[in-house]
């Protein structure tokens, strides 16, 4: 064996396997992360995820040999077959997808959380502004007492309609709109003014159902009033319950900014309280808290099937998130751990048959 031989020998399998090593260690942190509720300890993703990447090394050599054209192979077109069906299970359908998902999870994951946990925190702010809401019923209160008044404006027009003088049909069909606006019975309010034939009784009737409205009015405000008050009581409920949520978000944020911190176990934390701050919007507040297509989740972040899946359908494209360049990283760290272990082994057996003579 001579000393070059001998050298490209070593360096070929020290470069497999630190390229093993990477593709090792991605595909175990893809897999901890999608499975991270199971509670399976890593060190068994490590046992299957190795002896995977060496079975995939194998049908990757399989192939290669079975392409050798100046030498004789036994059941060539077999072993060919063998090696490239086993190559795209064991690589394309799971080596590869999980080497981008982890490269791609640690460039994201800090800048999804903090995004995340930002835009949760102004949400829970907007949703406990109570000027907001009471504003929302000064707003429908406005606008009630201007259809209240627009209904009267239209009575006392046609109880003053020179071409009908009297009470008939159409002052009736009037004043009963009005009686609904104030969810009263048909006739409820005392009819006044059945010939009104001259403008003083015109106005005496105007001014009765003037007084009327007023009187009306001024209990539908009270009552009005009265709801205002109690959602305040209620919301109160709300504020206090978002408050130590809001604190967790922000002692969290803080905590991904310090580097004294285990960034993923603050990352684990933030997954767990964004998913209870989820959780309270919907079932606190509704339909008023609408999500933000534009707002990537850290849950779907850490799922390697998802994280594909939204490649595929397009939704990274509402993001500024690329998935592409990692796909390249990973295919270009497994094709080459696969190369130098297959001139490994070849080094190898060359070396050895060469040892015999």
């Amino acid at each position: 064996m001579n000393n070059s031989n001998k050298f490209l020998m070593f360096f070929s399998a020290f470069a497999f396997l630190a390229f093993a090593a990477v593709s090792c260690w991605s595909t175990t942190e893809s897999l901890f992360l999608t499975l991270e509720n199971a509670q399976i300890p890593k060190f068994v993703f490590w046992i299957a995820v190795i002896g995977l990447f060496v079975l995939s090394s194998y049908f990757t050599m399989l192939m290669f040999n079975s392409l050798g054209g100046e030498d004789y192979v036994e059941h060539r077109k077999l072993k060919f077959s063998i090696g490239l069906i086993g190559f795209l299970v064991t690589w394309l359908c799971f080596s590869m997808p999980t080497n981008a998902h982890t490269f791609f999870y640690k460039q994201m994951a800090k800048k999804t959380a903090v995004t995340e946990l930002k835009h949760i925190d102004n949400e829970l702010e907007t949703l406990t502004d109570t000027t907001t809401y009471i504003q929302k019923y000064m707003d429908e209160w406005n606008n009630y007492e201007a259809k209240v008044k627009m209904a009267l404006d239209q009575l006392k027009q046609e109880i003053d309609n020179p071409q009908r003088f009297g009470f008939g049909p159409e002052a009736e069909a009037k004043l009963a709109a009005i009686e609904d606006l104030f969810n009263l019975k048909t006739g409820t309010i005392t009819r006044r003014g059945t010939r009104n034939t001259s403008k003083q009784e015109r106005n005496q009737v105007c001014q009765y159902y003037d007084n009327v409205v007023k009187e009306q009015l001024e209990v539908k405000a009270q009552q009005h009033a009265t709801k205002i008050r109690t959602f305040i009581t209620n919301f109160q409920v709300k504020i206090d319950e978002v408050k130590p949520i809001r604190r967790e978000i922000n002692v969290v944020l803080k905590e991904l900014d310090d580097p004294q911190y285990d960034r993923e176990d603050v990352l684990k934390k933030a997954r767990q309280i964004i998913d209870r701050s989820y959780a309270m919007l919907e079932s606190s507040f509704g339909n008023q808290y609408q999500p933000d297509a534009k707002i990537y989740r850290s849950d779907r972040l850490t799922k390697v099937t998802k994280v594909w899946g939204d490649y595929f359908t397009g939704r990274f494209k509402e993001t500024d998130y690329t998935l592409w360049y990692w796909i390249l990283l990973s295919i270009i760290v497994d094709l080459a751990a696969f190369a130098f272990f297959d001139i490994a082994v070849r080094e190898h057996n060359k070396n050895n048959w060469m040892s015999n003579f």
